[in-house]
C-alpha cells in the first residue's frame, strides 16, 4: 500500500495596473498568471508572498503612477468566472 502524499496547494498570481485617472485595471504583460514559487510556499503562506511581492513592486516601479493589483488563484488558467482567492492593491508613485 502506498503512503499518502502530503497535500500541496499551488497558487498562481496575475498582476494588473491602473494608471491614474484610468477606469480599469489592465494586465501587466502578455503571459497570464505566474506560479507562486513553491520554495516560497514551503516556508511561508501565500499571504506573506503577496505582501513581500507588493512591497518589492512599490520600490521597483516607483516611476509608475496609479494602482497595482495582484490577484491570486488556485488554477493556472482561471476562467472568466473564476474568483481569486486573494486580491490586494497598492498605490504606486505617491511618495
Amino acid at each position: 500500500m502506498r503512503a499518502k502524499q502530503p497535500y500541496w496547494q499551488s497558487y498562481w498570481y496575475d498582476l494588473r495596473f491602473r494608471c491614474e485617472r484610468t477606469p480599469s485595471f489592465e494586465p501587466m504583460g502578455p503571459d497570464g498568471p505566474r506560479q507562486v514559487p513553491n520554495k516560497w510556499l514551503a516556508t511561508g503562506s501565500v499571504d506573506e508572498f503577496v505582501d513581500w511581492f507588493l512591497a518589492e513592486c512599490v520600490d521597483d516601479l516607483d516611476d509608475l503612477h496609479g494602482e497595482l493589483r495582484i490577484l491570486v488563484y488556485t488554477e493556472a488558467t482561471p476562467g472568466p468566472d473564476t474568483e481569486p482567492v486573494l486580491v490586494r492593491t497598492v498605490e504606486l508613485g505617491r511618495r
